[in-house]
């Protein structure tokens, strides 16, 4: 199923107003990274598992959100549906992502002034949540797991625009694309050590989450 196939670069990129200030970085042969094996779920068909998908991302985050209410989570796997939709996001890449960036703990602080589930920095959340139409009331609004979440999926989509590799798309949202930049250029790889630990955390997730049942496809399509 489509679910299940790589995402091809040309849809791993998201449509955002000309920003002079960061160009699209190309991959000189002598700085090309070799990660490992990358194969991140292409989007779904959302007209047939639109049904499903939120409810099973949230079944999702009981066992790995048990700090997270029951309202919460089912706002969170809505917003993970609606990146999905939005950005050709895997929602189990931005899961893998929460993981490894606050253990979705929704209050977590990190040593730069990050804070919740994905660890956005308030400036850059701020220009975000402009940019992309989210309702924004200060650094308090990433303390809203929901919230959060829309806005450091956004800011993953832009990553993947300037970075149609997915190994240094990852590596961006964590170092920021500027530091991943200043890297390439200068051939090092960056952080490969994040992305092997996303990328064991996405398995984890999708080995849990599983192929949707036919018989769930045959139902929508009857519909």
């Amino acid at each position: 199923m489509p679910f299940h196939a790589a995402i091809p670069s040309e849809q791993a990129s998201v449509r955002l107003p000309h920003r002079p200030e960061i160009a699209a970085v190309p991959e000189p042969e002598s700085a090309r990274i070799a990660p490992p094996r990358l194969e991140v779920r292409a989007a779904p068909n959302i007209a047939v598992v639109t049904p499903r998908l939120a409810e099973r991302l949230a079944e999702l985050l009981v066992e790995h959100a048990p700090e997270l209410t029951p309202v919460d989570r089912a706002r969170v796997a809505n917003a993970l549906e609606s990146a999905q939709l939005a950005h050709q996001l895997d929602p189990l890449l931005v899961l893998a992502i929460i993981e490894q960036e606050s253990d979705f703990r929704p209050t977590a602080r990190g040593t730069g002034g990050s804070i919740g589930l994905m660890q956005v920095r308030p400036f850059v959340a701020r220009d975000i949540a402009k940019r992309h139409g989210i309702p924004w009331t200060g650094p308090r609004t990433l303390l809203d797991p929901a919230a959060n979440v829309s806005i450091g999926a956004c800011y993953l989509g832009e990553m993947f625009e300037m970075y149609p590799n997915p190994a240094l798309a990852i590596a961006a949202y964590n170092l920021g694309p500027y530091r991943v930049q200043r890297l390439v250029a200068r051939g090092h790889n960056p952080r490969p050590k994040y992305l092997i630990d996303v990328l064991a955390r996405y398995q984890v997730f999708s080995s849990q989450f599983g192929p949707l049942e036919p018989e769930a496809i045959e139902d929508a399509e009857a519909d």
